[in-house]
């Protein structure tokens, strides 16, 4: 069984204050914690060996954007690399950039220390169930639709798509399910282990629908179901 010392998170904060708190309330879960109070060192620490898990604030010093920066830096390795951003910045568009840019979640300052280790728990959770998944099969059902469950990889015509790690755990109840079956609500949510709110599917789903439109731009295979959830039809 997958416990939390085999993760290591990231931890980028530019308060020592904020950044002690976070890294004390992580370690005493068990978490191994590299801790960091500006981008460039981070990235530098990247580039020798990557984390599990990111937790990002946005301003880092005197980068505005430092945190969206780094997820831009992130976006540039083979391996899929989940990020949490925490900011005191609240706007629509703000958000949307986080998670435009990877995110996996964006928590508002001043954040809940309990809230967020709940979220990095089940958030890490889905990537040890993963494992186990790949171990024991888990192949699509969907033509043309390739999963490499390890890597948090999904391939479209032999053609990598551009997904976070929460968003291949929602194409996978896709694949693994097959043409014509309708993928719940419930069943999706769950599948993030409630990492994804109810309200936020839809917008999940059409960052699904963008990553194969960039290989095949007619794609139109993913439909509402009304009601119901999601189903993926089969090509006339």
């Amino acid at each position: 069984m997958t416990s939390n010392t085999d993760f290591r998170i990231a931890v980028i904060e530019d308060d020592p204050i904020q950044l002690e708190s976070l890294v004390t309330s992580l370690e005493q879960q068990g978490f191994a914690v590299d801790a960091f109070d500006n981008r460039q060192s981070a990235e530098d620490s990247f580039d020798a060996s990557l984390p599990d898990l990111v937790i990002s604030d946005i301003i880092l010093g005197a980068e505005v954007d430092g945190g969206f920066d780094l997820a831009k830096h992130l976006l540039g390795y083979q391996q899929a690399i989940p990020i949490i951003f925490l900011s005191e910045r609240h706007s629509e568009f703000d958000i949307y950039t986080g998670h435009a840019l990877g995110a996996i979640d964006y928590l508002p300052k001043p954040i809940s220390l309990n809230m967020l280790i709940v979220k990095v728990k089940n958030l890490l959770r889905i990537t040890g169930n993963t494992q186990n998944q790949d171990e024991g099969g888990g192949k699509s059902k969907i033509q043309y639709l390739e999963l490499s469950h390890d890597q948090y990889k999904a391939y479209w015509h032999e053609k990598p798509l551009d997904l976070t790690a929460t968003e291949f755990e929602m194409l996978k109840q896709f694949a693994l399910a097959g043409e014509e079956s309708v993928v719940s609500y419930d069943a999706l949510q769950s599948s993030t282990q409630g990492v994804v709110e109810r309200n936020t599917i839809n917008t999940h789903i059409c960052r699904i629908r963008n990553a194969f439109k960039k290989i095949t731009p007619d794609f139109n295979l993913i439909h509402n179901e009304y009601g119901r959830g999601y189903s993926w039809k089969k090509k006339s």
